[in-house]
């Protein structure tokens, strides 16, 4: 009988040790696909952050700002937001910024729709 369990203990260690190899083959797989999409994020990340860190001036305020500069000293809503295509903005917000800018002092509202510069110390406070 001492046989007969041996060869089974034989077997056993046989067969775990086929189970291991096998494991062992499937954690080396999981961990090339770990790998991969480690890099896929890593990559995210550096394009995410490389549009969070524009080179160059920031966009926006000072777009908003060198479009006003480049309009004549009384203008129309209409004038600023074609003169303001540039800047992708949607006319709403060109409209709330003259808006905007009109309650703080920055531009004055002559009517409904028009507008004047207002020269009270330095243009580049402007923003939208």
């Amino acid at each position: 009988m001492s046989v007969n369990l041996e060869a089974a203990v034989m077997e056993n260690i046989n067969e775990l040790k086929v189970a291991i190899s096998e494991k062992t083959l499937e954690v080396a797989d999981l961990e090339k696909e770990l790998k991969r999409y480690e890099s896929v994020l890593a990559l995210l990340r550096d394009d995410h952050n490389r549009n969070a860190r524009r080179k160059g001036r920031p966009r926006g305020k000072t777009d908003l700002a060198e479009v006003l500069g480049g309009l004549p000293e009384t203008f129309t809503s209409k004038e600023f937001i074609k003169a303001a295509t540039r800047t992708k903005k949607p006319s709403v917000y060109l409209r709330l910024a003259l808006s905007r800018w009109a309650k703080e002092g920055r531009v004055k509202r002559l009517e409904r729709g028009k507008y004047q510069k207002v020269r009270n110390g330095s243009s580049h406070r402007l923003a939208a």
